[in-house]
């Protein structure tokens, strides 16, 4: 009898504020979020088997990313290169989904930045989503997805939890059905 493959789980983690902004810019971090979102992301990695990020994300967060299993997402190079636990791909010439199934991984965090969450959501990389949401408008800044055209998806939402006082809402999501 063959054995069947265990199904693997892609959980992305967004941080945004009230319009929808993770960042300034696609070099700054998120210095701007509570101890309570941070808190919550911390004990999720913990259970987590890998995480995906883009480049820029990864540059801001390396001294982070680089004590654990991370797959960088990057159209910067053409063969992927391993450094360590981390490990770099152009997912244009790749196949991302071969690499994490033969990697027997499980339990994939997504991270960002928005062309990765825009990236895994249009190929089907994507089972349930955390949003955080901070109270701050920004105005501009980095969008949560960014698409080059217009599409739906169909998401579920699961729970919502407040984190603070101040008014820091914790959503989840399933996509999907």
């Amino acid at each position: 009898m063959a054995t069947q493959k265990k199904k693997v789980k892609y959980t992305a983690f967004v941080a945004t504020s009230i319009d929808g902004r993770i960042a300034k810019n696609n070099h700054s971090g998120i210095d701007w979020t509570s101890k309570e979102d941070w808190n919550f992301l911390q004990k999720s990695l913990t259970k987590i088997d890998a995480v995906i990020v883009g480049y820029n994300t990864y540059k801001v967060y390396k001294g982070r990313l680089k004590k654990r299993n991370t797959v960088v997402l990057t159209s910067r190079i053409d063969k992927s290169k391993l450094f360590g636990s981390v490990v770099f791909i152009n997912p244009q010439k790749y196949n991302l989904k071969r690499f994490i199934e033969n990697k027997n991984y499980r339990t994939i965090a997504i991270l960002g930045g928005s062309k990765v969450y825009n990236f895994c959501l249009k190929n089907k990389i994507l089972n349930e989503l955390f949003v955080t949401i901070e109270p701050y408008i920004f105005t501009t800044g980095v969008p949560m997805f960014s698409g080059n055209k217009f599409q739906k998806y169909k998401f579920s939402l699961q729970s919502v939890k407040k984190l603070n006082k101040k008014g820091t809402l914790l959503l989840k999501y399933k996509y999907g059905n």
